[in-house]
């Protein structure tokens, strides 16, 4: 159902729904009972990132060993147009962990490894997509370093220096289909005092670049607005986040992996509005067991006034789905990736299903829509496809009983409607009782989640192996720091505490203010 149709369903039911504050009445969605599911879905093994191009008709997403190309132009019917799996780097070696990918006009820049020191099959493949069912390899570039994500415009790829100790934006040009590099940046060239934080609250995470501005996740170190019109030259705007530089060199070894585990902090995605005025920036996190007991819960959404680049504020906080448990063993409904169009926010939540936000009160955002069916599906993103949206789920298993059983990994496209998923299932309640599971390092989970990411790799069904692993930095000398291989997914911080877990509480009981400059 487009919005066309739902405008004439509302007509028809005049006077149950008042719209107000960018919300329906004090029920928050759906007054009007319209319902709100998915319009049509295809399977697509590996599924993580997705992205819309070819005017709403095509989303292209990244699987692990490759890329698919999705025709939507049939919602009911999404089908694959193509598949490139088995994609190798400039070096001949087959690029790893493909989990990100972007589109520019007739080019597509896929890349990888997300996890991982990079090296022996890391890098990025360019290529030609004006025929989406027949893309062709344009050329490979190879790094030496991993990329976790990625964004291409104006023939510009900005990469993620994954596993770099300093965490940089590296910005490649490849206009010519001839990549070459032009330039590096990271918050240790603002301030050096940033490379004595631990790598595991300052990893470059993500990266969105609109009219020359890039907008930088850097965890726990903020959400950085860093204007990047001339590659070799980048200039600091200003950054957002919940901590002070001072406040992040007080933590390190394993109360940093903690602290970048658990909110507040964790920038893990930002992206701005069509007039670059409204900054939404999403926080991955999760719940963790310490010494002290349970710490910690889900990351959300918060909006920030950026019409003065120079001089952003916190406008408002959208909260995360709850959940019986935010643990990493659990339906954790932290907020994952997300996309703005026009006054609408669409949000991904993993097992939290997916939501609609009207912004057009950034101050106070209002839900029109969610869908949720955690047995079902784990979402990764959300992204706006016209009269619709798409929205990608992978794989996350659990061991019901002792039969496996999994989410989707698929591409659904929804409806960009106000409505009400008739009869969701409870997020609240705990699902059916299940055995543990080994999560790949030795150690068990409360319901078996497990999943995989498309190469045979276990992980748990979201992105925190980048916090825990993917932070593993080397140094020179190749030793690793004290972001270097702490807790695997799944194993418990019991003895946890100290300075980390005292500031993550400081600023959950309202004793420190969100900081920007």
């Amino acid at each position: 159902m487009d919005r066309r149709t739902f405008l004439q369903a509302v007509t028809s039911i005049a006077g149950t729904a008042t719209l107000t504050g960018g919300a329906f009445g004090s029920t928050g969605v759906g007054s009007a009972h319209v319902p709100f599911e998915p319009l049509g879905s295809v399977d697509v093994p590996g599924a993580k990132e997705a992205v819309v191009h070819h005017d709403d008709e095509v989303a292209y997403v990244a699987t692990g060993d490759g890329f698919a190309a999705v025709d939507i132009s049939e919602p009911a019917e999404p089908s694959i147009l193509a598949e490139r799996r088995g994609i190798e780097n400039e070096s001949g070696e087959l690029l790893r962990g493909i989990w990100d990918l972007w589109p520019w006009e007739d080019r597509l820049v896929v890349a990888g490894p997300a996890q991982g020191r990079g090296g022996n099959g890391s890098g990025f493949a360019l290529f030609d997509i004006e025929q989406p069912s027949e893309p062709e390899l344009v050329t490979a570039y190879e790094t030496e370093f991993a990329i976790h994500n990625c964004y291409f415009d104006e023939g510009v790829a900005y990469l993620t220096g994954s596993s770099l100790r300093e965490n940089p934006l590296v910005m490649v040009d490849v206009a010519d289909d001839d990549p070459e590099e032009v330039g590096r940046w990271s918050i240790v060239d603002e301030d050096e005092s940033y490379g004595d934080i631990s790598v595991a609250l300052r990893p470059l995470h993500d990266v969105y670049v609109q009219d020359g501005i890039a907008y930088l996740s850097y965890w726990d170190a903020g959400a950085w607005i860093v204007d990047v019109s001339d590659p070799a030259a980048p200039s600091v705007l200003s950054r957002v986040g919940a901590y002070d530089l001072s406040e992040l060199l007080e933590v390190s070894g394993i109360d940093a992996q903690l602290n970048a585990f658990t909110p507040p902090g964790n920038a893990h995605y930002a992206q701005v509005n069509d007039d670059a005025t409204i900054l939404a920036v999403g926080e991955e996190a999760w719940a963790a067991e310490t010494g002290d007991g349970l710490t910690g819960g889900a990351g959300g959404v918060r909006l920030y006034d950026i019409s003065d680049k120079r001089n952003p504020s916190h406008l408002s906080t959208i909260e995360a789905p709850e959940s019986y448990s935010q643990q990493r063993s659990g339906w954790f409904t932290t907020a994952h990736n997300l996309d703005i169009t026009g006054d609408r926010l669409y949000t991904s939540w993993y097992y939290g299903g997916v939501k609609i936000h009207d912004i057009s009160d950034p101050e106070n955002p209002g839900e029109i829509a969610w869908w949720r069916q955690p047995e079902e599906a784990s979402f990764w993103t959300a992204q706006s496809a016209g009269d619709n949206f798409v929205a990608s789920s992978l794989a996350a298993a659990r061991i019901v009983g002792n039969s496996p059983t999994s989410t989707r990994e698929a591409l659904y496209v929804f409806p960009d409607m106000v409505g009400e998923q008739h009869d969701p299932p409870s997020l609240t309640d705990p699902p059916d009782a299940v055995v543990g599971s080994d999560q790949g390092d030795g150690t068990q989970t409360g319901n078996g989640t497990r999943t995989g990411d498309g190469n045979g790799t276990a992980d748990t069904g979201s992105e925190s192996d980048d916090v825990v692993e993917n932070n593993s930095t080397a140094d020179s000398d190749g030793s690793a720091d004290d972001g270097g291989p702490g807790f695997g997914p799944g194993a418990a911080l019991a003895g946890l505490g100290g300075a980390s877990y005292l500031l993550a509480r400081r600023h959950r009981s309202g004793e420190s203010e969100e900081f920007s400059e």
